[in-house]
This record gives structure tokens, sequence and C-alpha cells, in this order.
């Protein structure tokens, strides 16, 4: 787990394999980029590894960068300026293109994909403190999933972020 993450390494542990099996049942992209965002962080030091944006090793500027974008992307803003990119430290080569942007702006599942990152990495940094924000609003067939069922999913997320025991997978 890098320095960088206050969380303990058994809640990120245990909230990221309860993502995956999340992903798994009900195909939601907010749970996969929930899932990919802190899979991100099994790195080892130097390895390069999907992030939520792309490849690379995980780091502290680049799950914030990482974060500003996704959230952009989430809101479906346009494509921002080249002062927006460099007020964030983005440097030009690390940039999506402006087409790309739009590709992805433009597809709601993408979003929803974003969204789930922007929790993900924002639970991570310390910018929001509670996980229940992860749980998916929309399966992957862009159908609400029934209130009951995201409130258990959130109950579970708050009780594996604060156990000590490992997740039960299955």
């Amino acid at each position: 787990m890098p320095e960088w993450v206050r969380l303990p390494v058994r809640a990120v542990a245990n909230v990221e394999l309860f993502l995956l099996a999340e992903y798994r049942r009900t195909r939601a992209p907010q749970a996969l980029g929930s899932w990919v965002s802190l899979s991100w962080l099994g790195a080892g030091a130097g390895e390069r590894t999907p992030g939520p944006l792309g490849e690379g090793p995980p780091s502290e500027a680049v799950a914030w960068s990482s974060m500003l974008v996704a959230d952009a992307l989430a809101e479906g803003e346009p494509y921002p300026p080249s002062g927006w990119w460099a007020a964030h430290g983005i440097a030009p080569e690390d940039r999506l293109t402006p087409e790309a942007w739009d590709l992805r702006a433009g597809d709601s599942y993408v979003r929803h994909y974003m969204h789930g990152a922007v929790v993900a990495l924002g639970w991570l940094l310390g910018e929001l403190t509670d996980p229940r924000l992860m749980a998916p609003i929309f399966d992957g067939a862009a159908t609400r999933i029934p209130v009951a069922e995201r409130e258990l999913c959130r109950a579970r997320l708050w009780a594996l972020s604060e156990s000590p025991r490992p997740a039960a997978t299955g």
C-alpha cells in the first residue's frame, strides 16, 4: 500500500474485493470504476498497472489528477482549456485529447465508471470519508439498482471499511 494512503490496508483490501464481487453481480460501471481505482494500488514500486484513466504506477499526484479528470468526465463537462490542465499539474503528454474526452464524456456507462473512480480515489486520498458513496446506483443495463439492494451494499461497504477481519468472498 502506498504511504500516501492513510486507510488501513485491510479496509482497502476488503472494500476492493467486495466491489469486484458487486461488479460481477450487477455489472455496474460505478462498481468497476471504484474497483479499478482500489486495485491500482496493488502495483509494486515502479510497476505499471491499469489505473482509473490509464496504465501507470500509482502515485499520490496521479491519484489527485485522475480524481479531478474523472470528476469532470463524470459530470459530462466539456473539454477543459490548457490552463485547467496546467493548474492541476497534468503534463501535456498525460492529457486526454479533445476527441478522447468527448468520447468518454458522451458515454453514460463511462460517466458512471468515472463517478466510481472519483469516490474511490476521494476515499483513498481522505477527501471523502464515507465508503458507502461507492455503492453503485445503476447496474450494467442502466437500470436503477433497487433501494433495498443498494442499502445492503452501502451497509456492507461501511462494515468492511471498519472491519479488522478479511472479507468473505462469495
